[in-house]
Formats: structure tokens, C-alpha cells, sequence
């Protein structure tokens, strides 16, 4: 999991007098709301081309799909309105697998059904839209109906094969909520299409390996290195 969002917040400690909270959830990137504002500033390798993937995706998407209205942007950062609603994350935890999943499955097919040409003219017709980091950990949920009420972190994304967010949205659920494997049922009946068991792990690992790489880039001797060449060798050991 790279980049997550959430509602829930704390003050941040070193300057209590901006008014300034760090949005939980957030790992690659510094995440801080602010009023009604919540402003990303990105980091690592490639934060100028992700900064530039997500604004595309919010500014592309909104109307269309639900993502946060982008509010200003500049080099290295963005702010977008802040959404109060639930994380589908805590969601899994509480008992709302089942609701939450099937949700997910259908988030995720209305967006594969958009023209990808919307992002990329020279898309291939075969190709999808991707968010790239898709799971319950970026998708935020109305509070009584449990309908998706913004997909969140969009700087992974661009168009290509559909397996991609398929795979990783599993992928999410059995590394980190391992409870609830078999709610991923209601995922792929509401997706409407289940890959076959190969093609969806050896797209987890090949997420796997380029984490692997992305964290190598970012600091070669970091923790982060072993801990995504750790989560290969689980992959790699699960079964349908």
C-alpha cells in the first residue's frame, strides 16, 4: 500500500499554531488538511509526474466519477476539497466487508467502462482507465449507504490493462485484511468478471517488484526494500 487517505486526522504536533491536521492513512506523500482543504505534497522518485497524474485524473474525472474537486495546485503539491465520509479501510475492520467490497467492484468497473481516450487520445481500445492504487484503503464510503463517496490518490494512474486495479484491490485484502479473504466474492460478482487465479498473482507480483524498485530509488538502504521484496515472497506463496 502506497498512498492511502482518510477522514480521521491529527494536529500536527511541531507547528500546533497553522491549524494544520496530517491526514492518516497517507505513506508515500505528506498529507494535511486543512478547513475544508486537504493538500498533498509528494514525495520520492517521480513526484513532478505523479503530482501531474493525479491533477489530470481529478480534473478529468470530476463530473464523471466521484473524485474530490481539485482546489489549486502547483509544483509538487495539490489541494482538493476535503470529503467527510468513511474510510473503506476502518470499514473492513468494523464487520462492512461484504458491503464494502461489492461497492468496490462496482467503483472499479463504472471506471473501467469510461473511454480511456479521456486521459491518453493514443490509448489502444483494449486499454483501460487505472487508478493504480485501487483498494478500500483509497476509497471513501457515505456514512448510511455505503456508496463510494470519492476515490482518493490517483498519481499511479494512466490507462492500460484492466487486471491491474482487479488485482491490486485483492491484493490490499489479503495482505491486510486477511480476515475478510472470502468477502472478495462480492468484489468480483460486482465487478462482473473474475481473472483467472494466475493472471491476477503474477499481476501482483509484478506490483510487487515495481514497489521493490520505486522504494530502491527512494533510499537504497531503506527499510522499505525489504519489507516489498517480503511481501513478494507471501505473494508468491498464496493460494486461490
Amino acid at each position: 500500500m502506497l498512498s492511502e487517505c482518510g477522514i480521521r486526522a491529527r494536529r500536527l504536533e511541531s507547528h500546533p499554531q497553522c491549524h494544520a491536521l496530517t491526514v492518516e492513512h497517507g505513506y508515500t506523500n505528506r498529507t494535511e488538511q486543512r478547513a475544508d482543504v486537504v493538500r498533498k505534497t509528494f514525495q520520492g522518485p517521480g513526484a513532478d509526474l505523479r503530482q501531474h497524474a493525479e491533477h489530470r485524473a481529478l480534473s478529468t474525472l470530476r463530473g464523471l466519477y466521484p473524485v474530490p474537486a481539485v482546489a489549486s495546485a502547483g509544483s509538487g503539491w495539490l489541494e482538493t476539497e476535503f470529503v467527510a465520509a468513511h474510510h473503506g479501510q476502518e470499514l473492513l475492520d468494523s464487520g462492512q466487508a461484504a458491503a464494502v467490497l461489492a461497492e468496490c467492484g462496482r467503483a472499479v468497473a463504472r471506471l473501467h467502462r469510461l473511454d480511456p481516450r479521456l486521459l491518453d487520445p493514443s490509448a489502444p481500445p483494449t486499454s483501460v482507465i487505472q487508478h493504480g492504487d485501487f483498494g478500500p484503503n483509497n476509497v471513501l464510503f457515505q456514512p448510511t449507504t455505503y456508496e463510494v463517496a470519492a476515490v482518493l490518490d490517483w498519481e499511479f494512474s494512466g490507462v492500460g490493462d484492466p487486471i491491474s486495479d482487479v488485482a491490486w484491490c485483492e491484493w490490499i485484502v489479503r495482505m491486510h485484511h486477511p480476515d475478510v479473504v472470502s468477502d472478495l466474492a462480492e468484489f468480483f460478482t460486482a465487478y462482473g468478471q473474475q481473472p483467472p487465479w494466475a493472471q491476477r498473482q503474477h499481476e501482483m507480483l509484478r506490483r510487487c517488484a515495481w514497489l521493490e524498485d520505486f522504494a530502491r530509488r527512494w533510499d537504497t538502504q531503506g527499510a522499505a526494500v525489504i519489507v516489498w521484496r517480503e511481501r513478494t515472497a507471501v505473494v508468491q506463496d498464496w493460494r486461490e
